[in-house]
Parts: structure tokens; sequence; C-alpha cells
């Protein structure tokens, strides 16, 4: 099963447990995304697919996740069809999930891999000239749609941040 991916301009930083997106400017090279809904009690995960409104209009595409902020609360029988994060077949209807709880993202360099390969991403990193050590920062300005909802401590880092430091970070509030 095929689920909503974004493609962003950055480079992908894996070091044990953590994984960090190191936000670049231009074209290249690009890492792709993923972002899990959380269910209410278990927390259980979903990387939807499509969802089905209670009419069964399809929305689908990155747009799946502003409309079950602005109407999720009105479509509780909405059913959404995804993966879980270990890659198997995910369904729930939205009176199950945390509508307003941060996404879960997950990340990859090649989208073709399968979803449980993808690495859950723990912090964003934005370049700075003007820092010599990581620094926590809030959210990017220019940063949009599930992405800026992302459950993610953002630091400002020096070029040519090093993977290796990424251990060496603090734990962000968002494990």
């Amino acid at each position: 099963m095929k689920f909503i991916k974004q493609p962003v301009v950055a480079t992908l930083i894996v070091a044990g447990e953590r994984a960090a997106l190191h936000l670049e400017g231009g074209d290249a090279p690009v890492a792709y995304l993923a972002f899990a809904l959380t269910t209410q009690g278990i927390a259980a995960q979903i990387i939807p697919s499509v969802l089905l409104d209670d009419w069964g209009k399809e929305i689908k595409g990155l747009a799946l996740y502003e409309w079950v902020r602005e109407h999720g609360l009105r479509f509780p029988r909405a059913e959404l069809f995804g993966l879980s994060p270990d890659g198997q077949p995910a369904q729930y209807f939205l009176r199950d999930m945390e509508l307003f709880a941060p996404v879960v993202a997950y990340a990859t360099v090649n989208k073709d891999l399968p979803m449980e390969q993808w690495s859950r991403l723990t912090e964003g990193l934005v370049p700075a000239l003007d820092v010599i050590a990581p620094e926590p920062t809030d959210i990017p300005d220019g940063l949009s749609g599930p992405l800026r909802e992302a459950r993610l401590g953002w630091w400002r880092v020096a070029p040519g941040f090093d993977a290796a430091a990424l251990l060496d970070l603090p734990t962000s509030v968002y494990p």
C-alpha cells in the first residue's frame, strides 16, 4: 500500500536511535518524509494513504493533514487507511485519533524503501552561520504543512555539522 510522502530539500542524518533532518537550500539533496497520526489511548500510529469522509469522498495527499485538523471533529466516522510504522495495513476512524497532537515524522533518502525501514525523526536542524555549537531554536518560519506540526526538537547548527555530534545534543522534549 502506498502512503503519503513529502519530498524536502534536506540531508538525513542518522546516529543511533536519533535521526535529524538537516534543512538545505537549493534543489538537492532530497529526503522524503511521511507523517503519522496517533490514536487516543494506546497511541498507535497510522501513516495515511487516504481518508474517506462520511459521504465516501476521498481526501489524499498532504491536504489530508489539514483536512483532519479543520474537519476532524465534525466527521468522527471518517476513516483513515494507511500503514503502521512497521509496515502493516492500518485503518482507524477519526473518532479514535488524537486530532490535535503533533504528528510523528519519519524520513528516508530512498522513497521506495518499505515503511518499516524509514527512520523516525527526532530533530530538525537549521543551518546558521552565527553559531559555534548547536543551540535550540523555534520552528523555522518558512515551514508549512505537516512538517511544521511534527514532534521534533529544532536546532540551529553551524555548516558542516557532523552526524556524530547529533548524539551529543540534549534529548529533545519530543522523543
